[in-house]
């Protein structure tokens, strides 16, 4: 059987997806199986011969896509999120099973084995709503709190290189294994988080008051970001990693999280890189319904999740300043945070 399952959106969507290519590997290991997912995730997707991958290029012509896709011969094409784009190619590549969620009018025409699913209503995490579209296929899939099942830990590959390259950027800092904390302060601006002035003070107790050194990690992009927390924390700029010296290697990355104690993180893709490595995660999430810890929170059971204590009255987008709540992201107590890190070390 020749299998393509597709997740082409953003890193954290991809590692949620990933424990759907640990279940196919183990409940049908004959099969030829190919990830179809962005170039730039590549880097901790490296399986060998278990896995192929196949890039999607939102910018690729879609009839070159088509003629990709009719060369592969695919058996099944298992579509975890319906990306409009690729979800008619599969059906004009006519490949004969297609399963995805029947979620909009569109997918129950482009899907000829679907499977009802209203992921809005935040019911499981966004992993198992992944591996129970593998009933389609005949694999049954208990559902269980996800972050008690090993079968839905994210899985990621580390290359020797990448590993290498994440221990010389840490001796050159003089820095040890187990003896640092990762903060990744920026976001996906998807939703409310910390203000970086909450953050700065954040990293300032930390370098006080525990024993770890701190490194800032983040994209050329948060660079400002980085270098704003930096200066009011008063930490070293050798110890941002990526910000304006450019963004590293995804694989440096996640090597990099997985020697340090913990990683301190809003609830983005790195957050699940980081929970991927096996490390200790800090995760902070907005109390919007659909952002929800239950669908998206790290799949580690080495996590604590702090989500401000309100009851937050809208299901998909921050009302701000009309919210009496507003700013529930203010009620951060970063004496808890503290001690619950210095409890790490117990």
């Amino acid at each position: 059987m020749n299998i393509l399952v597709t997740r082409t959106d953003r890193l954290g969507d991809v590692l949620l997806a990933t424990p759907v290519l640990k279940q196919l590997c183990a409940k049908l290991p004959h099969a030829k199986i190919t990830f179809l997912v962005q170039k730039q995730w590549m880097d901790v997707l490296r399986y060998g011969e278990k896995i192929n991958l196949m890039v999607w290029d939102p910018q690729e012509p879609q009839d070159l896509f088509l003629q990709r896709l009719k060369q592969k011969t695919f058996d099944v094409a298992l579509v975890l999120k319906d990306d409009r784009a690729v979800s008619w190619a599969l059906k004009k590549a006519k490949i004969p099973i297609r399963i995805g969620p029947y979620s909009t009018l569109r997918s129950f025409f482009l899907f000829n084995r679907g499977l009802m699913q209203r992921r809005s209503r935040c019911l499981m995490h966004e992993a198992e709503y992944n591996v129970q579209l593998l009933t389609r296929l005949g694999i049954e899939q208990a559902v269980h709190p996800a972050a008690t099942v090993p079968s839905l830990r994210s899985w990621i590959e580390i290359s020797d290189q990448h590993s290498e390259q994440a221990v010389a950027w840490i001796n050159s800092r003089n820095l040890l294994p187990k003896q640092y904390l990762c903060v990744h302060p920026g976001s996906s601006g998807s939703a409310r988080y910390l203000k970086p002035s909450d953050l700065s003070r954040w990293v300032s107790r930390l370098v006080a008051e525990t024993p770890y050194k701190l490194i800032l990690t983040g994209s050329e992009s948060e660079a400002a970001l980085l270098n704003q927390i930096a200066d009011e924390a008063k930490l070293p700029q050798e110890h941002i990693f990526g910000g304006a010296s450019g963004t590293q290697p995804l694989g440096v990355l996640a090597a990099l999280y997985r020697n340090a104690e913990g990683v301190v993180a809003h609830g983005t893709g790195p957050l699940h890189l980081a929970a991927a490595t096996g490390t200790k995660v800090y995760a902070i999430f907005p109390p919007l319904f659909v952002l929800s810890e239950k669908r998206w929170g790290p799949l580690s059971a080495q996590r604590t999740v702090w989500t401000p204590p309100v009851r937050c009255p809208e299901k998909y987008r921050c009302r701000g300043e009309r919210c009496d709540y507003f700013d529930c992201m203010e009620k951060f107590n970063l004496d808890e945070a503290v001690t619950t890190i210095l409890g790490w070390k117990a």
